[in-house]
């Protein structure tokens, strides 16, 4: 979009632009869930139950994970059908951090050593502001062009640079190894006639 400020004496010249940006990391988002009579035995079951479905990661890979994060851990009371306690479950979601190309062979031995439903693997990038930059980069050569399209349009020149706003943002994670980070720019020319 270019907009024409005759009072100003300005052009404003938005741009857009995606670009692809390979995914250089992956996280295994591993599901794991523990039923007991006690608290302490179904943490206790949960804790071997990780260190299990790790052990055989390292197995195939031992390299593999390069880190491992806990990011979720929840402690349920199961009642029978009468209402009374029957138990407690333990509910973790650990985050194992690698290389994309390993990935899902690895999720693959995970679910098979004991991860459960939900257990997914997410893509990242290592250097998000690299990404940025590239979508940005692009963004702000579409608004250039765009203005220099419009002033040359009107019969004019651009002038100085007098404003200039950019943004992009890359998700954290996502469900592919190829994401599309977007960026957007909006440039305000001053212009002779």
């Amino acid at each position: 979009m270019t907009t024409v400020n005759p009072q100003q004496a300005t052009i404003t010249a938005t741009g857009e632009a995606t670009v692809p940006v390979p995914c250089d990391v992956a996280w295994l988002h591993l599901v794991l869930v523990e039923d007991a009579k006690i608290v302490g035995e179904a943490l206790e079951h949960s804790g071997a139950r990780v260190s299990l479905v790790l052990d055989r990661i390292r197995e195939t890979e031992p390299r593999l994970p390069e880190t491992v994060t806990e990011v979720e851990r929840k402690i349920e009371p199961l009642f029978d059908t009468d209402g009374s306690l029957d138990g407690f479950r333990v509910h973790r979601v650990v985050r194992a951090q690698m290389p994309p190309e390993p990935a899902g062979l690895l999720l693959d031995v995970a679910i098979m050593a004991g991860a459960g439903p939900g257990s997914r693997i997410a893509f990242g990038v290592r250097d998000p502001a690299a990404a940025r930059a590239s979508a940005i980069d692009a963004a702000l050569r579409a608004a250039q062009t765009n203005a220099a399209a419009a002033a040359t349009s009107l019969g004019c020149e651009l002038g100085e640079l007098r404003e200039t706003t950019v943004e992009s943002v890359v998700p954290d994670e996502f469900s592919d190894p190829l994401v599309l980070v977007s960026g957007h720019a909006r440039l305000v020319y001053s212009r002779s006639c």
